[in-house]
C-alpha cells in the first residue's frame, strides 16, 4: 500500500490530468526524473539539504527537467513536490499513482516465481486463469525460481496459489512423518 502522504499529490494529479491516458503519459517522464534522481546521489543531497535556498532548488531542478524534456505537468507536479520537500520521496509517489491506475483499471499484479521461465502460451492461460478467478484484468510478473522444482507459486496481493512440487513433497513429507509416529 502507498504511503499515506502520497494520496493528495495522486488525488491532484488525476484530477489536473483529467483522464486514465493523461496520468499513463506521465509516468515516463516521473519514471525519467525519479531514475536520474536514484543515481545521483550528490543530486538528491542537494534536494534534501535544508540550508540551501529553495529557488536554487528550483533552479536546479528546472535545469534537470529541461534536460531530461520533462512535460509540463510532471514537472509542475515534480516542482510541487519539491516545495513540501517531498522531491526525493518521488518514487514513493509514482508507485501510488501506479496503484491508483491499477485500481481504476481493475487490475490485479500476480507474481509469479516457477521452477523455469514461463512460455508464453503457459503465461497466456495462467493469466486467463487468473483473470477468471479474479474477475480483473491481470498483469504477470514472472520470476524464475528453480528451487521450486516444478510448477509454481502466484501471489496476488495477500492471496498465495502454491502449485510447486516442493510444496507438494514437503507435504508428502510431512504426512509420511506424521503416519510413522501414529
Amino acid at each position: 500500500m502507498a504511503a499515506g502522504f502520497t494520496k493528495p499529490y495522486v488525488d491532484a494529479l488525476f484530477a489536473v490530468a483529467g483522464t486514465i491516458p493523461a496520468v499513463e503519459a506521465l509516468l515516463p517522464d516521473l519514471d525519467g526524473f525519479a531514475h536520474v534522481l536514484s543515481a545521483s546521489a550528490d543530486l538528491r543531497e542537494v534536494f534534501r539539504n535544508p540550508a540551501l535556498d529553495r529557488s536554487a532548488k528550483s533552479e536546479l531542478l528546472g535545469a534537470v527537467t529541461e534536460k531530461l524534456g520533462t512535460g509540463p505537468l510532471a514537472a509542475r507536479l515534480l516542482s510541487v513536490l519539491l516545495l513540501n520537500r517531498r522531491l526525493t520521496h518521488l518514487g514513493e509517489v509514482v508507485a501510488a499513482v501506479r496503484e491508483r491506475l491499477d485500481y481504476d483499471q481493475h487490475v490485479v499484479e500476480a507474481k509469479v516465481r516457477s521452477a523455469r521461465p514461463l512460455e508464453a502460451a503457459e503465461a497466456g492461460a495462467l493469466r486467463e486463469a487468473l483473470e477468471g478467478r479474479t474477475r480483473r484484468t491481470v498483469r504477470l510478473v514472472a520470476e524464475a525460481e528453480p528451487s521450486l522444482l516444478g510448477g509454481f507459486v502466484v501471489r496476488i496481493g495477500s492471496e498465495v496459489y502454491d502449485a510447486s512440487l516442493a510444496t507438494r513433497l514437503r507435504r508428502v513429507r510431512a504426512a509420511l512423518h506424521e503416519g510413522m509416529h501414529a
